[in-house]
């Protein structure tokens, strides 16, 4: 039966190919303990597959190259990994409100989310299963997860029986493409996703909360890919760009325009076909990325303005800034050419408006071009605003 339900997957890959021929209230800032940071969702956030990667139901560390723990590796800190592979939104609601969190929640600064793929897949697996009449007791899962992550190796089929095999693929295609089930519960996950969020509020009230959507790892396989956007796009109206509790993380955009899944299809050689639908290594890179950018969003300063610079005596340097309200301080950066690397001249703190150096990197009788950035600290992290303007000064 496991290599029937395998097989079938695989004729679906097959048959498709020939078919197509705002951020909440921000952590403390200036502190240097550094931020307590938690992590929730299903075996995306887990990690599942990377090297480390253990299925332990005790908070274990995620894997150096996941996206929780390169996350983690900003904010200078070690993660609360509170993510479970196999995990749905009703198994994150029960988590939430079984108070197994509710300590490091109490005290947690930032949180991700990564929840609602398993809304989709785990009631499509059953599909295919129902449709093909296959008694789940049969199937060995440890031998499932082992293929998910290494690859199925396409097992024998008897050849005579292949238009039989195609016919009952296309009929399972043609039942996915407008699934009753399968709608529903994507309608279904936008009040289970707000329930998440209000417990997550309610625990942890001054935590920020970054919420990743979901991808379509399948994007790239004809047909089977077009099915899965359907209710991927569904499900995904329950995330908003615009909401004032959370900051949306959007993977689905990066995950649709390139290969960042470890799904790979070379029907040339199907003796290694993946159809493993976690992140790459490259994957998690991309999702920490778009976290991290959202953080120093949150928290990078406004620019400071550089307004004049003089050099009075010889090597002599002194600047003049305009610092924005809530700046730690400012870099003076400088370059020979202005379209040139800039170096860091000196910093100083948001008390010391004015600027002045003779220092040794700068040479009599050259013209140098500089300019400032602001900066701030949040729990031992430093948040750094856009460039200023640039000003050009010939030194004594």
């Amino acid at each position: 039966m496991r290599k029937r339900i395998c097989s079938f997957l695989m004729l679906l890959c097959l048959l498709a190919a020939s078919i197509s021929a705002g951020p909440c209230a921000a952590y403390a800032k200036g502190s240097a303990k550094p931020a307590v940071y938690t992590a929730f969702g299903d075996s995306i956030a887990a990690g599942y597959g990377l090297d480390g990667y253990s299925d332990s139901q005790d908070t274990p560390a995620a894997p150096a190259e996941s996206y929780q723990a390169l996350t983690a590796a900003f904010l200078q800190t070690k993660s609360r990994n509170y993510a479970v592979t196999g995990d749905n939104s009703d198994d994150c609601i029960s988590l939430l409100t079984s108070g197994k969190a509710d300590a490091d929640l109490a005290a947690t600064d930032v949180i991700t989310l990564s929840i609602g793929s398993n809304d989709l897949l785990l009631p499509f697996i059953q599909i295919v299963m129902d449709h093909f009449q296959i008694d789940p007791s049969a199937i060995d899962p440890a031998q499932i997860e082992d293929q998910i992550k290494n690859g199925f190796t396409l097992p024998q089929m008897d050849m005579s029986q292949m238009a039989e095999y195609l016919k009952q693929a296309e009929a399972l295609l043609n039942e996915l493409s407008d699934h009753a089930t399968l709608h529903a519960q994507a309608r279904a996950f936008g009040e289970k996703f707000r329930t998440i969020l209000s417990l997550l509020h309610e625990k942890a009230p001054d935590a920020e909360i970054y919420v990743t959507n979901i991808y379509n790892p399948f994007a790239f396989l004809p047909k089977i890919g077009e099915l899965a956007d359907r209710y991927i796009q569904e499900i995904n109206e329950a995330f908003s760009a615009d909401a004032a509790d959370y900051t949306l993380i959007d993977v689905y955009t990066p995950f649709q325009e390139q290969e960042l899944t470890n799904v790979q299809t070379d029907f040339k050689q199907p003796s290694g076909i993946s159809l493993d639908p976690h992140p790459s290594v490259q994957g998690h890179a991309v999702i920490a990325g778009l976290i991290i950018q959202a953080c120093q969003d949150a928290h990078s300063p406004k620019p400071a303005v550089l307004r004049s610079l003089y050099s009075d005596s010889k090597k002599k340097l002194t600047a003049e800034i305009k610092l924005p309200a809530g700046a730690d301080g400012y870099q003076l950066l400088y370059a020979a050419d202005k379209k040139g690397t800039y170096k860091k001249l000196g910093e100083r703190t948001s008390d010391q408006k004015t600027f002045q150096t003779s220092s040794k990197k700068l040479k009599s009788k050259k013209t140098y071009y500089m300019k400032v950035r602001s900066y701030q600290v949040v729990k031992g992290v430093t948040y750094y605003g856009k460039d200023s303007n640039v000003l050009k000064i010939k030194i004594k």
